[in-house]
């Protein structure tokens, strides 16, 4: 079989996301990657000089998919579904967090650019959090959350869901659907 002479940055992508997900971070390798693409490892020298860079790419084009979908959410729905669409956001993009504790581990030639990009992905937390603080207080103010639990507490369970392993078990949709549930129902079974 003949190899392919040109990819796409978004081929790329796809393929690095398959193999972080089956094979985790430290599966990611260039000879890997090319029998996935059907290139030569030469064509991915074309695109980044080693697989740190790779990441790194990997990763901002992630957050910023993330940040779109984030910005996506109507302004018009109720504060308590934005929280849901966002909670379910983050689930579907866990493997951040992979990518996040790799770049702290790079030891090579780009570890200035590792450091640019964790303190871009910490200032991208600080907004989503933010946005998430600010969403929770929306729902207490509107009356449709109680005012009586901590908002920084709805707030880290939301946002470190991502760390939850049920997640795949169940899928993100329904993680997401069961967390909202928790935080607005509770555990409890009513009298109604």
């Amino acid at each position: 079989m003949g190899r392919k002479k040109s990819l796409t940055k978004e081929e790329l992508f796809q393929a690095t996301g398959q193999v972080i997900r089956s094979d985790g971070i430290h599966g990611v390798h260039f000879k890997k990657l090319s029998e996935i693409l059907g290139v030569g490892r030469s064509t991915l020298y074309e695109y980044y000089r080693n697989k740190e860079e790779l990441l790194i790419a990997y990763l901002r084009e992630i957050m910023d998919e993330m940040n779109q979908r984030i910005e996506n959410i109507p302004s018009e729905i109720q504060p308590n579904e934005k929280l849901r669409s966002l909670l379910f956001i983050l689930l579907d993009h866990a493997q951040i967090h992979q990518v996040e504790r790799m770049i702290r581990d790079i030891q090579t030639s780009e570890e200035e650019l590792a450091s640019y990009y964790q303190s871009q992905l910490a200032e991208e937390h600080r907004k989503t959090y933010s946005v998430l603080v600010r969403w929770i207080n929306d729902a207490k103010a509107s009356g449709i959350w109680s005012a009586k639990v901590d908002t920084e507490m709805i707030a880290d369970i939301i946002f470190h869901a991502i760390l939850f392993p049920h997640k795949h078990k169940v899928g993100h949709q329904e993680m997401a659907d069961q967390l909202m549930l928790l935080i607005e129902h509770g555990a409890a079974i009513s009298d109604k």
